[in-house]
């Protein structure tokens, strides 16, 4: 007598790559980053569409004002399994932490004015509440096995980067005629976890955890 043969579902294809990686459900990996979230309002907009304007025939890929935030540390690919240990980190750095404001008044350029690569907007004057917070991220993530990064953190916000510019001299005189901001100015009273999803039309961000200062 022939016994029925019990059907198995059938795997999707990658789930056998992963177990021949040595992959769980306990280690599924997640593209996660810390982040202040910000609301750019009409400076912020209409700098934005000076430089897009001035610049429309250069090659340069625009952030979405819309998805703007401040980063204090990019974690990178992470294991499911390590976020509870990440948020309980992030709550316990913000712990007594008050709420303060955040001001963006200077516009500039990583890399030299030969070959910029990246256009941002800082701070003409530190902030100590910023810089307190960022480097209490970083060391708390640190202790986690998360890497410092080899420079110190600096609070900025990157609006384009730059691929290709086919007159340097005139993104030069744009960059330096440009008028003094505040660009952005706010009240930070969170910190956010986010999952970072990479599609070709930009990322997605969506937050996983909120850390709240004290008002």
């Amino acid at each position: 007598m022939l016994h029925k043969r019990k059907l198995v579902p059938k795997r999707p294809a990658f789930f056998y790559w992963y177990i021949l990686l040595g992959f769980t459900n306990d280690t599924f990996m997640k593209r996660l980053f810390i982040a202040i979230p910000l609301v750019a309002g009409s400076e912020l907009m209409q700098l934005l569409q000076k430089l897009q304007s001035g610049l429309r025939h250069d090659r340069i890929k625009w952030v979405n004002p819309s998805q703007i935030h401040l980063t204090l540390k990019f974690l990178g690919e992470t294991p499911d399994k390590d976020i509870p240990l990440i948020i309980k980190a992030m709550d316990e750095t913000a712990n007594g932490r008050p709420s303060f404001q955040l001001m963006f008044d200077k516009a500039g350029i990583f890399g030299s004015r030969y070959a910029p690569r990246v256009i941002w907007i800082g701070q003409q004057q530190s902030n100590e509440y910023v810089l307190s917070l960022g480097n209490d991220v970083l060391e708390a993530m640190h202790k986690l096995g998360f890497e410092r990064d080899s420079q110190n953190f600096v609070p900025h916000l990157t609006l384009g980067r730059i691929q290709e510019l086919r007159d340097k001299h005139a993104f030069q005189q744009l960059m330096n005629n440009l008028q003094p901001g505040p660009y952005l100015q706010c009240i930070v009273q969170e910190f956010k976890l986010y999952e970072s999803k990479l599609r070709p039309q930009g990322p997605i961000h969506t937050p996983l955890h909120t850390t709240f200062l004290r008002s």
